[in-house]
């Protein structure tokens, strides 16, 4: 790292150089040299322009730019013009005498200055002539036309006055005074364009304004005596002034280039009242100087008589004048106009930019608030319409929740498109049906929402089942005819109730219309919000409930109805919650929705298999295990099955998989197919498969040949009624009959469910009905039990004896 070094004290003192310090010291030195009489004055003359160009060229080397190289042009003019006064001073300081005037020709070296500083000042940024900028132009030559009439007036008219000037000295300072002319249109220029923004330039054009009077005095005061000495002590009034304005030029140039402006960025002069002000006083000065000057310079006597030049030039130069007034008021109108023209057009743009983002505006509310597929408010519309007031004279409100039964095998068919194509049709149904008054909406899916006005709750169900029976119409889509059906909830609004538990609420009747078979209208009840806390204390608590152990498995034996052998069990779970013992049947169905029932029911099949090895091993005793169709539908079950039997060290004929027949024949496609393929593969491991509750959902003959199956379990329904007298007991014999004869007939073997009874037993085994599950052979109990059992008597001495010995079952 190294240390930055201590700034010399050179460096601090050009530091110390700024252009307020240096105005005001080249201002009071100018002061000192009118003062002072003699040599001395006029030696220190020349350290003015002296310590202007050394200021010029210590702001430059300390502002670098682009815009440097032109100022660098400014302070060669400005040298070239101190090098010609120390010439003159040599001058005089080698010759001396009154007879040491300067010759005429040294006049024509301080014109060169003139070039350097016209270049300079076109140098500027954007101050070329080939950069168009015709107001500041226009005006530039307004200023110089009447500096023009000026210089007519008080030097030109007197040197012409006798003709052809022939004094050279004249006709030098003449053309002097025509050169400085350049010099101001483009200082003109300038400070029109960038106006007092940029101090630099406002300091150049007040240093080329003191260099002109100083030009214009001393070329009046040619005749003067020339003797050395600028002081007021020696020399008239008008000399001095004449010099002062030089020596001001000097030190302004040399602020000028102080100044930060040097590199500033200056935009255009912008229209403000100050610089407005100011342009018409210089127009008005402009204009008015010249021909005042003439007047008061004219010695008018009885007889007037005058040269034409004297009328000619100042008409001329006048109305010269007048016609570039008269175009920089054209211009400047015409550019009024344009900007006008381009103000109404960006008006008229900007107007039409409004309507755009006011209609952009509508449309995005629009789609913020409506579902684009159907067109029908979304959920933030429906909450919003929810959540508004009632309307003056609306007692009550509902609100209809309702979703489509079976969409998602219009999809599956027919593809998502079709599915799109039938919410579309939903919604254009539900329009007819839903007042216009009325809200409607679709929250997501297939589900959709309304919001009722000015109705009560028979209303509402009125309503409700208007729809149902608009949409169980068959629907055309995609050239197919599909049929689908709805199921609707009901809220009649509470005011007191906040619209998220307004929608909570129709949410719940919409469940159990579902739960109450599908297609169905249900209205709420306080009754369903308590199920629903229970529901959901239940499935916090199975979150955990396999981790901490509260997950029990108990068997209960299915025994032979003829020789009294248990030949199985099956595997029933319970929940030891910390709240006490709870039943399948008030969690199972919770853990199904949840999809607990996933890790649940692995955790049970594990479970089993370990506890049935010594069961199969002693006695060849299998387990049946209840599994979901959410289960089997996943496609890791086949491996978590077989994993299951190889930890536990149990072959595939040990278990026996036990799902609803509801289960299998109500899957939608694909999902039926996976079921069937995934239990084949089971099969073939030698893992069997039985109906559960055979008879109670959609029982054919066709579905036991296509399913498959290798156990069947009649429903207790049908087997409670068994040994009862009466129709009824008839009628359930009957059927029982025929499923036992079914299953003979296709060599599937019958077990009979919720045997409570000996008499049952008895009935169940005369219908040839070969085994038997129930309370009478043994509750569900631990698996210390079950193994006790297994090792006492082959035969349960619940199992009845047959009352005819020699008697088989009867098969068809």
């Amino acid at each position: 790292m190294t240390a930055h070094a201590p700034p010399s004290r050179r460096d601090r003192l050009l530091a110390a150089v700024t252009w307020p310090r240096f105005l005001v010291a080249g201002l009071a030195l100018t002061g000192v040299v009118l003062v002072l009489p003699g040599w001395p004055g006029e030696i220190l003359w020349d350290a003015v322009p002296v310590l202007s160009c050394a200021a010029m060229v210590v702001g430059l080397r300390r502002h670098r730019g682009p815009a440097v190289r032109a100022w660098w042009w400014l302070t060669a003019g400005v040298t070239w013009w101190a090098l010609s006064d120390l010439g003159w001073t040599t001058w005089y300081v080698r010759v001396g005498g009154d007879d040491a005037q300067i010759p005429w020709w040294y006049d024509v070296v301080y014109m060169v200055a003139y070039p350097l500083l016209a270049g300079g000042l076109a140098r500027l940024p954007r101050n070329s002539l080939r950069d168009r900028h015709e107001t500041a132009t226009m005006d530039a030559v307004v200023v110089v036309a009447g500096a023009a009439l000026l210089y007519w007036s008080l030097v030109f008219r007197g040197v012409l006055r006798e003709g052809v000037p022939v004094d050279p000295g004249q006709v030098v300072a003449v053309l002097s005074l025509a050169m400085s002319l350049g010099v101001a249109f483009m200082v003109s220029r300038l400070w029109f364009r960038y106006g007092n923004d940029n101090g630099a330039y406002l300091l150049l054009g007040w240093g080329v304004a003191a260099s002109m009077v100083g030009d214009v005095v001393y070329t009046v005061t040619l005749t003067g005596d020339g003797a050395p000495g600028i002081s007021l002590l020696d020399t008239s009034l008008a000399e001095s002034v004449g010099s002062a304005g030089w020596l001001v030029w000097f030190v302004l140039f040399g602020a000028a280039a102080l100044h930060p402006g040097v590199v500033a960025a200056s935009p255009d002069a912008t229209p403000d009242h100050s610089f407005t002000v100011a342009r018409g006083v210089i127009f008005f000065l402009t204009a008015s100087i010249g021909p005042t000057t003439l007047l008061l310079s004219s010695h008018v006597g009885g007889t007037v008589t005058m040269a034409w030049s004297d009328l000619a030039v100042p008409l001329l130069t006048v109305t010269a004048l007048t016609a570039f007034l008269v175009a920089r008021l054209v211009v400047g109108t015409s550019t009024a106009q344009l900007r006008a023209i381009q103000l109404d057009r960006q008006a008229a743009e900007l107007s039409q930019a409004l309507r755009e983002q006011g209609e952009l505006q509508l449309r995005l509310s629009h789609q913020a608030l409506h579902d684009p597929l159907t067109g029908l408010g979304n959920r933030t519309r429906f909450t919003d319409r929810l959540s508004a007031p009632r309307r003056r004279g609306a007692d009550r409100r509902a609100v209809l929740m309702l979703d489509l039964d079976g969409f998602k095998t219009v999809n599956d068919d027919h593809g998502h498109h079709a599915g799109d194509d039938l919410l579309a049709g939903v919604a254009r149904r539900l329009r007819r049906v839903v007042g216009d008054d009325d809200t409607l909406a679709r929250l997501g899916g297939d589900e959709f929402a309304v919001v009722l006005e000015e109705a009560d709750e028979a209303d509402a169900r009125d309503v409700a089942w208007r729809v149902v029976h608009a949409l169980a119409e068959p629907f055309l889509v995609d050239g197919h005819t599909v049929r689908v059906t709805s199921s609707v909830g009901v809220r009649v609004v509470d005011p007191s109730l906040d619209p998220r538990e307004i929608l909570r609420d129709a949410d719940l009747a919409l469940y159990a219309a579902k739960a109450a078979g599908k297609n169905q209208v249900c209205v709420f009840e306080p009754g369903m919000r308590v199920a629903h806390d229970r529901r959901s204390t239940i499935a916090e608590g199975l979150q955990h409930a396999v981790a901490r152990g509260e997950l029990v498995v108990h068997y209960q034996p299915v025994v032979s109805l003829g020789s009294g052998r248990v030949q199985s069990v099956e595997a029933l779970l319970r929940w030891q919650s910390p709240a006490g013992l709870v039943m399948p049947d008030a969690f199972i169905p919770v853990a199904e929705e949840t999809g607990l029932i996933v890790p649940i029911g692995e955790h049970v099949l594990r479970r089993a298999c370990a506890d049935a090895r010594p069961w199969f091993e002693a006695h060849g005793v299998a387990v049946h295990v209840n599994v979901s169709g959410r289960q089997l539908r996943r496609p890791e079950i086949v491996d978590q099955v077989l994993g299951a039997l190889a930890d536990a060290g149990l072959p595939g004929p040990a278990l026996v998989l036990e799902i609803t027949e509801t289960e299998l024949l109500t899957a939608e496609a694909p999902d039926a197919g996976h079921v069937v393929t995934h239990l084949s593969r089971l099969r073939e491991h030698g893992v069997r498969v039985a109906i559960d509750d055979f008879g109670t959902g959609y029982s054919s003959l066709a579905h036991l040949q296509r399913l498959p199956v290798d156990l069947v379990k009649i429903d207790g329904a049908f087997t409670r009624f068994a040994a009862e007298p009466g129709d009824e007991g008839r009628r359930r014999r009957a059927l029982a009959s025929a499923i036992v004869d079914l299953c003979a007939s296709l060599d599937l073997p019958a077990v009979a469910e919720q045997i409570e009874t000996a008499d049952e037993a008895e009935a169940l085994r005369a219908l040839g009905c070969p085994e038997g599950q129930g309370y009478l052979f043994g509750r569900p109990s631990p698996r210390e039990e079950i193994t006790a059992l297994l090792g006492g008597p082959d035969r349960l001495s619940t199992v009845p004896q047959p009352r005819a010995p020699g008697r088989t079952p009867r098969r068809v």
